[in-house]
């Protein structure tokens, strides 16, 4: 339904204030959001955004259809769910993740375990490289994976479902909010990740980009286990910000943003189709959990502005 998907879009570029603001919540370029914005304003045969220099503000039209636009969003996902309790699945579906998305896999499963008791879900985790092995061959039905470059296979589908920012995460020890990151990499050892997975690659070429020069201790393929290592003060690290696990909120870990334009992984769900009646629900679930994480963590932001 694009147009469901439209307004979807339009909602979070008003509430945004920028299309910029509505690529990070939909998980869509800011190209393909103004491309929706065109093409919703052609339906609706009216102009919905007022652009002044790089200013963007809600026309008339826009204003009007705002909370109409909320109103009908609400209604649809309420339709959506009560359809999908009437609508049991039950079977085996296998299931990948990366460890890293192992928490909000694992809270997307039990509310789906709530709704369709039937359903019997093996889960595995693996590396990125497998997990997409495992995908195309037919023994995962689906895995949550970083996005890279999919190979062109029948069947296969890629939905991107959230981002993560890649930060520079340090000991409290050692570092402040203030702390020049460059410092970091000329006083203290870095703990790497992995080069040979899709995020440790593009950490590599961020280093040489910003001319950083590690003073390299270790490199992991473990995400948790250099987190914890950075806790005991073993080292530093770049690394994306995991969801589910509050390392901003840590008191032993100083979180530093990367200069220059935020950087950031996407991960999403790889599925090969072929039990798509099943991995699809699985995959409208997740997104419906991410939109509840995001709007139950609205208030505490706003407190803490």
């Amino acid at each position: 339904m694009s147009s469901i998907r439209f307004l979807r879009t339009f909602v979070a570029a008003a509430r945004g204030g920028s299309f910029a603001a509505a690529s990070d919540e939909v998980a869509l370029t800011q190209a393909a959001v103004g491309q929706q914005m065109r093409a919703l304003e052609s339906e609706m045969k009216k102009t919905l955004f007022d652009k002044t220099g790089r200013t963007m503000v809600l026309s008339p039209a826009g204003h009007l259809l705002l909370p109409r636009a909320e109103a009908l969003l609400a209604q649809y996902e309420s339709m959506r769910r009560d359809l999908q309790d009437q609508r049991q699945i039950a079977g085996t579906i296998k299931l990948g993740s990366l460890i890293s998305a192992m928490g909000l896999l694992s809270g997307t499963l039990a509310v789906l375990k709530s709704l369709h008791p039937n359903l019997e879900v093996e889960l595995r985790v693996r590396e990125q490289s497998q997990l997409m092995q495992d995908v195309i061959s037919g023994e995962l039905d689906a895995a949550v994976v970083v996005e890279r470059q999919w190979p062109e296979v029948p069947g296969l589908l890629w939905t991107p479902c959230y981002e993560e920012s890649l930060t520079v995460i340090a000991n409290s020890g050692i570092a402040s909010p203030e702390t020049p990151i460059a410092s970091l990499f000329a006083n203290h050892p870095f703990i790497r990740f992995d080069r040979r997975t899709p995020t440790g690659a593009r950490i590599d070429r961020i280093l040489r980009r910003l001319q950083f020069v590690p003073r390299e201790f270790l490199e992991l393929n473990s995400l948790l286990a250099i987190a914890e290592l950075v806790r005991k003060n073993v080292g530093f690290t770049m690394a994306p910000l995991l969801k589910n696990f509050d390392w901003e909120s840590d008191p032993a870990l100083c979180v530093l943003q990367l200069p220059g334009r935020p950087v950031a992984r996407r991960l999403g769900m790889l599925e090969n189709g072929k039990r798509s009646h099943i991995t699809s629900v699985v995959r409208e679930e997740m997104l419906a959990h991410l939109r509840r994480m995001k709007a139950a963590a609205e208030p505490s932001r706003d407190r803490q502005r």
